[in-house]
């Protein structure tokens, strides 16, 4: 399965919400958004994003695997290896 990785800077919103309302939902591939944001502010990243595609969009968790056709979004303040959430 092919992971894409798509970084941003803190003014990315509109580029990813674009990216996201035109990619397709079923295409085999896991998105995994790295994204600079404060770390002392909670995100709305994955809630913003949810509504742009019927993708799952979450945010990466601890050793949880990744699966295609979703969406994971990196919290603030941390550094992403390859942990990402269960999106059923």
């Amino acid at each position: 399965m092919p992971i894409v990785g798509i970084g941003a800077s803190a003014g990315g919103l509109e580029a990813l919400e674009q990216f996201f309302t035109h990619a397709p939902a079923n295409s085999g591939m896991a998105f995994v958004l790295v994204q600079h944001l404060d770390p002392n502010h909670a995100s709305l990243l994955t809630e913003i994003l949810q509504r742009t595609t019927t993708m799952p969009v979450v945010e990466a968790q601890d050793q949880s695997p990744v699966k295609p056709n979703c969406v994971y979004v990196i919290p603030p303040n941390r550094d992403i290896l390859s942990s990402t959430e269960n999106c059923n």
